[in-house]
């Protein structure tokens, strides 16, 4: 590993996490969500480490996330969220990914890629409760019905699924009722809904009932409730850095760009391997986020594009020390990615994962 940085995941925290919840859910199928690179961490090697469990099912977002899990040799169920775009369609059906079907639009576009490939393609229809986004409104499904009558030959109906718009109890209540008719008038209608699902990671905290056959698992697999933490449920990952100098500052003196940050006192600065470049938000700089150096907490100060600047006055190290900006620090030293990403104000600590850019190294534990 030669790079400035490196992103750390743990395989082994990883399953256990997906143990956990697989009891947790009692039954209900976990699929875990892959998309954009599983979080930032890793897409194929997050997918190998939870087949370990038995789990035979990824969602992802984007035809290309699918493909680039096949690529790397994943051969289980891809399913795409997302409507896939026209174009990707024929290289989706190559590749037997999942697709989602949520616009009457779509009907002969997959209906020619099935003839085109010779075979059925497996769907899941997306049913709008209310998100307003995506799929088929109640008052359309005895229109999609015929729709899905008329494609028998074409498509194969492999689930049913919606999404919460909101953590709201009353508004999940009224979503998740509103989703079990439609599936219910689905099937009166005489289409079998399949694997039904509008549960993820936050509903899942909030509600086991919502679980239903299948609970999508995203930001739970990788870490805890950013709120309400329950302990059984891991870090996965640790970002590290290195400190490549440190020196002796007067009060007075500036760092970064457009002396960014003033010293308001003498203090020893020292200058890490990372910038805004490698995706690290400024606001953590603003907010003098912590990071662990020597298993002690240090307070960021300021941020170029490829460097950026932390106090460690009275911490003993040198450097090539390694800095932890979240995770887990060599000796064991701790610091929760929901922790730092609260102080920017992100929902949650993936917020962080997601953002940073491919020169930071991607390292499987």
């Amino acid at each position: 590993m030669l790079n400035n940085s490196y992103l750390l995941l743990d395989t082994d925290a990883l399953a256990a996490n997906a143990r956990a919840l697989q009891e947790e859910m009692r039954g209900a199928k976990l699929v875990p969500v892959l998309k954009d690179d599983a979080y930032g961490l890793g897409a194929a090697a997050a997918a190998r480490s939870l087949m370990t469990c038995g789990i035979d099912t990824f969602a992802v977002s984007h035809v290309s996330e699918g493909l680039s899990l096949r690529e790397a040799g994943i051969g289980a169920t891809i399913w795409v969220m997302s409507i896939p775009l026209d174009f990707q369609v024929d290289a989706a059906a190559a590749a037997d990914l999942t697709l989602t079907l949520g616009s009457f639009r779509q009907f002969e576009v997959l209906k020619a890629a099935s003839q085109r490939a010779g075979k059925p393609l497996p769907i899941q229809l997306k049913l709008d409760t209310g998100l307003n986004r995506i799929g088929f409104l109640p008052e359309e499904l005895p229109a999609l019905a015929e729709h899905m009558r008329l494609s028998a030959p074409y498509l194969r109906c492999t689930g049913s699924f919606s999404h919460f718009a909101d953590n709201c109890s009353t508004h999940m209540d009224e979503q998740f009722m509103l989703f079990q008719r439609m599936t219910e008038q689905l099937r009166a209608l005489g289409v079998e809904p399949g694997l039904r699902h509008i549960s993820s990671s936050a509903s899942l905290e909030a509600a086991p009932a919502y679980n239903l056959d299948a609970v999508r698992v995203g930001r739970r697999l990788y870490m805890d409730s950013p709120t309400a933490p329950t302990g059984r449920i891991r870090e996965v990952a640790t970002l590290r850095a290195f400190l490549t100098d440190i020196r002796e500052r007067k009060a007075g003196d500036t760092l970064s760009y457009a002396a960014a940050y003033r010293l308001p006192e003498n203090a020893t600065v020292g200058v890490l391997s990372v910038g805004y470049g490698d995706g690290l938000s400024l606001d953590l700089f603003e907010r003098h986020a912590p990071v662990l150096v020597r298993g002690r907490r240090a307070k960021l100060l300021a941020c170029c594009m490829d460097q950026s600047f932390v106090d460690l006055t009275g911490i003993p190290c040198q450097a090539g020390d390694e800095v932890t900006f979240f995770g887990y620090a060599e000796d064991g030293a701790y610091l929760s990615s929901q922790e730092v990403a609260g102080l920017i104000g992100a929902n949650e600590g993936c917020a962080l994962t997601t953002a940073l850019t491919a020169r930071v190294a991607r390292v499987v534990k």
